[in-house]
């Protein structure tokens, strides 16, 4: 009877089970999608607004920061989305865009909260609230919003609230995020077209917005190395993105915070969809991407060039024993060095203080092939400081072979960089030199000539380059 009664209840439960089972199977288990009503904001201002606002307080009182103020009543711009912090490389900031495509303006929120993707997605359109924010202009150097007729004087626009210590804009309290009091957002979610742009023909317009650069590849010295977790990655890894059809490099900056810190960056060639922004104290311009697959490296036929130098993780030692001769042609003690600044490592040379006068210096490359190519160029940048005169001349020999006074040297013309007689220029781009007549091994040759008391500008040499068609 027990047995029974027992066999009675397992078959009960068996059909509810069943039954149960059947219920649980039709529910609609997944999350009702939230629904965002368009706000009441009626504004035809947008990101390029705020940038033609600071330029006419520039003009008017040489100022590059700006406060909006309730008496103003400024009202709200518009904007659409380019970063994202999912993946941890934007952190505080959100970047925004006048336009879903072809933008002529960005512009960088500086906000206290680190999760904003959750909130504002890349190609969210908002409205910001200008009452009670601060924008300001930065370029490194003059400050000055108007200045943008070439790269080093390329800047960018932030808005937060107001100047903190460190005069930056402050970030924006996040209690004014939270209940969309300054940052509005939209019921539109719009498809960011990435602005196809070569790099040496980035403006001011490109700054804070998304740009795609086609035909790039990671420099060959970079290859193996993760995105930002090699030991002397700090807070940012740099990692070079060569441009096949300009020749042109940009610097490509990741957090050490970043969740991909650690990938090996890829390999191949193809198209870099990347936010421009500059590097931290804004010297040079940099690239940010949101996560690594915004970097379509999947073409693997490279361009690599026939020789290059970028001076990176590298030493004098080391390049003697690649083959370079570092020689005071006087039989002094003056020589070039290797130095860095911002992240970047070049060679140095300079007379001043140098107790030389006159100072001749010549940095000669290893010899290079050139009978197994053809329409060869050579490339390299220049950067000056304190510049009181041309120092600096590039000649070629294909009889060197040790001794700078036995071999025939031949000069070739290139573009040096000029200026500033105080303080230091950005690196400049010594153009694509013609060296397709040549043929054989040639050696390439940087001679500084100057002397203490007399020329002593400093002259950084980086980015040598030697590629074929």
């Amino acid at each position: 009877m027990k047995r029974t009664k027992f066999n009675r209840f397992l078959g009960v439960l068996l059909i509810a089970t069943i039954v149960l089972s059947s219920c649980v199977d039709n529910l609609d288990t997944s999350l009702p999608p939230i629904e965002i009503n368009e706000p009441n904001i009626t504004t035809n201002l947008t990101v390029a607004s705020i940038q033609e606002r600071l330029i006419e307080e520039f003009n008017t009182n040489r100022n590059s920061i700006y406060t909006y103020t309730g008496t103003q009543n400024p009202g709200y711009v518009t904007g659409y989305v380019v970063s994202s912090d999912a993946k941890g490389n934007f952190f505080q900031t959100l970047v925004v865009q006048d336009s879903p495509e072809n933008p002529t303006a960005g512009i960088e929120v500086k906000i206290n909260n680190s999760s904003l993707s959750e909130t504002y997605e890349v190609g969210r359109k908002v409205y910001i609230k200008l009452e009670g924010l601060t924008v300001q202009y930065l370029d490194g150097q003059s400050n000055d919003p108007t200045a943008t007729a070439n790269e080093q004087q390329l800047g960018k626009f932030s808005l937060g609230y107001g100047i903190n210590r460190f005069n930056d804009v402050d970030l924006i309290p996040s209690s004014l995020i939270s209940n969309q009091k300054q940052i509005v957002r939209s019921s539109e979610v719009a498809t960011i077209i990435p602005t196809t742009v070569e790099i040496g023909s980035i403006t001011q317009a490109n700054i804070n917005t998304m740009v795609q650069l086609e035909n790039a590849q990671f420099q060959i010295s970079e290859l193996g190395k993760s995105f930002a977790g090699e030991a002397n990655d700090r807070f940012d890894g740099l990692r070079t993105i060569f441009e096949c059809n300009s020749k042109a490099t940009i610097p490509l900056e990741t957090s050490t915070f970043s969740d991909f810190k650690r990938n090996i960056v890829p390999a191949g060639k193809g198209t870099a969809n990347v936010v421009l922004n500059k590097s931290f104290r804004e010297e040079f311009l940099v690239a940010i991407i949101n996560n690594p697959e915004d970097l379509n490296f999947t073409d693997n036929n490279r361009c690599d060039p026939i020789f290059e130098e970028s001076f990176e993780n590298t030493t004098l030692a080391d390049l003697i024993t690649e083959g370079w001769y570092n020689i005071n042609a006087n039989g002094g003690s003056e020589l070039y060095e290797t130095s860095g600044f911002g992240g970047n490592s070049f060679i140095q040379g300079s007379a001043f203080r140098s107790g030389e006068n006159p100072l001749e210096m010549w940095l000669v490359t290893p010899e290079v092939d050139l009978d197994n190519s053809s329409d060869e160029v050579l490339s390299f940048e220049t950067k000056t400081g304190f510049n009181n005169g041309q120092a600096l001349s590039l000649f070629y020999s294909t009889n060197f072979t040790g001794d700078i006074n036995t071999a025939t040297w031949t000069s070739l013309n290139a573009t040096f960089a000029n200026g500033p007689s105080s303080g230091f220029g950005s690196f400049e781009s010594s153009g694509n030199i013609d060296i397709s007549d040549l043929t054989g091994k040639v050696v390439f040759a940087f001679r500084y000539l100057g002397g203490d008391g007399n020329i002593t500008t400093t002259f950084q040499i980086d980015n040598i380059e030697i590629s074929s068609n």
